[in-house]
């Protein structure tokens, strides 16, 4: 062998090594890595000198931000419930309206008053609240889940059994529900029209466009106005929005709530709002169903109503005749011409029929203001069906028995002191007159039955305050809107949502007061609001 040669002389490190021994000693690490599998994100390698961009990170994504809703908390009601299941169903018409499920009753009363509405002092009074919850009352503490009414048409303890009836069984899971009525609600609450005035307001022509042919109405509207001030007295301007308001922050403490999650119908949808307004901290999930529109000028509202309900009698008639009812193949036809011909020729109600007003004629306006709460309703539609046939046929009885239904049931004083104190504008019998006369143009059966409903009110005190928008609160609020509702249109629910912060409407394209649990898509959407923290989208629809 020859002699070695000489060492290469050590240039210290910053001598590059070769190329091709870096990316070796770089196979060989991968490889030494590469046994089993590997939940490392893949490596791009470039050939390049450049510096080596920063390795991905495996940490774990961020947190969701947290859920802008507030908790469902457990509490323990402040409250001496006293079963009252019997006594609730029998008021309720029996246990039909429990869907078949096992629901059970407790009955109290929360001392309400002393507060402060619209700048005043309201007087004590008392209001119901009804738990409702499935099978025995429940032995811990639950999450508490108000229902409030439409006053003057549904009381929270029908709202409440019918949201329990219906509503998907998981809402009761863990859950109850407090069905919250208003004061004045209760047997004994606000009764100050009599009898034949009443009659006199459902009664009014419906076709009346002049001063002449409304004044009767006026007059009806003038008498209730004054019966109602001279028996309320002081307590006259306390029915309302306001004092609802107030009178619900006293529920929920005696509900012991740290933050109140409800489900409001129309008149009840605005007491909710307009608490939270007040009491923002103390404002958990709210589902504002049919929430109307405080605002709204009355012509505007009238014209959609209508348009509402004109809808809704389509729905009704293609429902009739699918389901094979008495009016025949035309059910639209055969209600016109209902409407048309009692203007001329009103029914007596025969002397066996039992009313509270003897001989009273039932005429195109006993009619009308039987539909409409009647579209509203689509439960009763068969019985409404059975009803307008037997008018054509010349029997008036099944007429007469839903129009004194609606007028003796407690909730047609109350809804109407209710809507004249929360009502500031007064239009003139004129100013009527030229609305109902546009609507009646176009509208055989209606005719200027919703304008006219501006007169209702016009003898009625003026409130000292106006109304004032729904401005919401940072709190994320459901409203549902229903396409059909001749009581709160479609149209009033998207005003109103435009104008209030964090609140998603969703629109439901059927018929009816109130949407939800009407579909699994309605309750679909309230359910995983209420209960898995899920805001809809802005502007989702549901199909009818």
């Amino acid at each position: 062998m020859g002699p070695r040669p000489p060492p290469v002389p050590s240039r210290g490190p910053a001598i590059r090594r070769p190329r091709w021994l870096l990316l070796l000693l770089l196979a060989v690490l991968l490889a030494g890595c590469a046994v089993g599998p590997s939940r490392r994100p893949p490596v791009a390698t470039v050939n390049s000198d450049e510096p080596a961009a920063p390795a991905t990170s495996s940490a774990l994504p961020p947190a969701p931000p947290p859920s802008l809703l507030p908790p469902l908390i457990a509490s323990s009601p402040q409250l001496d419930f006293t079963e009252c299941t019997a006594g609730q169903l029998s008021r309720l018409g029996g246990a039909a309206v429990l869907g078949g499920r096992d629901l059970r009753f407790g009955c109290a009363t929360v001392p309400v008053g002393g507060g402060y509405a619209s700048g005043s002092a309201t007087s004590a009074a008392e209001v119901d609240v009804t738990r409702v919850s499935l099978g025995p009352a429940p032995a811990v503490p639950t999450v508490p889940i108000a229902v409030l009414g439409d006053p003057g048409r549904r009381t929270g303890v029908e709202q409440a059994v019918r949201l329990a009836a219906r509503a998907p069984a998981e809402l009761l899971d863990g859950r109850t529900l407090y069905g919250i009525d208003v004061r004045g609600a209760s047997a004994g609450g606000v009764d100050c029209i009599t009898p034949s005035t009443r009659a006199a307001i459902s009664d009014a022509d419906p076709a009346a466009a002049d001063p002449v042919a409304l004044a009767p109405l006026a007059a009806a509207a003038a008498t209730a106005a004054r019966t109602c001030s001279q028996l309320l007295e002081d307590s006259l301007t306390e029915y309302g929005t306001a004092t609802d308001a107030d009178d619900l922050e006293e529920v929920r403490r005696a509900l012991g709530a740290v933050r109140l999650h409800a489900v409001g119908l129309g008149g009840g949808a605005a007491t909710l709002a307009r608490w939270a307004q007040s009491h923002p901290d103390q404002q958990g999930r709210l589902v504002l169903d049919a929430l109307p529109d405080p605002t709204a000028a009355a012509g505007l509202t009238a014209d959609q109503r209508g348009d509402a309900a004109r809808r809704a009698l389509d729905a009704f008639a293609q429902n009739c005749v699918a389901t094979g009812c008495a009016l025949g193949a035309d059910p639209r036809g055969a209600v016109a011409d209902l409407v048309a011909r009692l203007r001329g020729s009103p029914l007596v109600a025969p002397p066996t029929a039992t009313g509270s007003v003897p001989g009273r004629r039932v005429t195109a306006g006993t009619v009308v203001s039987v539909l409409v709460p009647g579209l509203a309703d689509p439960d009763s539609w068969p019985t409404l069906a059975s009803a307008l046939a037997g008018a054509r046929g010349g029997d008036p009885t099944g007429l007469l028995a839903l129009s004194e239904q609606n007028e003796n049931e407690g909730g047609f004083d109350l809804g109407l002191v209710s809507a004249c104190n929360d009502e500031s504008e007064r239009p003139t019998i004129d100013q009527v007159a030229q609305a109902a006369a546009r609507a009646r143009a176009t509208d055989p059966v209606f005719g200027g039955w919703f304008a006219q409903r501006a007169l209702v009110c016009s003898s009625w005190p003026v409130p000292t305050e106006q109304p004032t928008p729904f401005a919401g609160t940072a709190v994320p609020t459901v409203l549902l809107g229903t396409s059909a509702d001749p009581l709160v249109p479609l149209a009033e629910s998207q005003r109103v949502a435009a104008g209030m912060q964090s609140s998603a409407l969703v629109s439901w394209l059927g018929t009816g007061h109130g949407a939800y649990p009407a579909t699994p898509c309605i309750s679909g959407v309230v359910d995983d609001y209420l209960l898995r923290e899920d805001v809809p989208r802005e502007e989702t629809v549901c199909p009818p």
